[in-house]
């Protein structure tokens, strides 16, 4: 088991802090942390120019493709709640055990929210 520090920031400035423990997998050419939250099981997948968010809690199940390449759709499940999305990726860099990206989240072609995410294992 691995341990890491997941860093979250959003553009309504709700900041979070969370150490894991979890495991980290290099396979094909792909880097995949795979964790228990609070915001549930999480599985990122890292692989050149994208990252796959994948969680699930309550039975809920949300993925999220970030691709610096391509405007990618996701719906988000709520509870009682259902939304198509936009995502555009913004920036995504792996270097020294920490991944970070980042990526914009539009409704209709406007901005709601741009989230930052920082990954470093320990």
């Amino acid at each position: 088991m691995n341990k890491f520090m997941i860093k979250s920031l959003d553009s309504y400035n709700e900041k979070s802090f969370e150490m894991v423990t979890g495991l980290k997998k290099e396979e094909n050419n792909k880097i995949i942390y795979e964790y228990k939250s609070k915001l549930g099981d999480c599985k990122i997948s890292f692989c050149d120019n994208k990252v796959f968010i994948q969680r699930e809690n309550n039975g809920i199940k949300n993925v999220i493709e970030v691709d610096l390449d391509n405007m990618t759709e996701f719906l988000y499940y709520g509870e009682g709640f259902e939304k198509n999305f936009h995502i555009l990726g913004e920036k995504i860099t792996y270097k020294q055990n920490i991944l970070e990206f980042s990526y914009k989240i539009l409704d209709n072609g406007e901005e709601v929210n741009n989230i930052s995410i920082t990954i470093k294992e320990y």
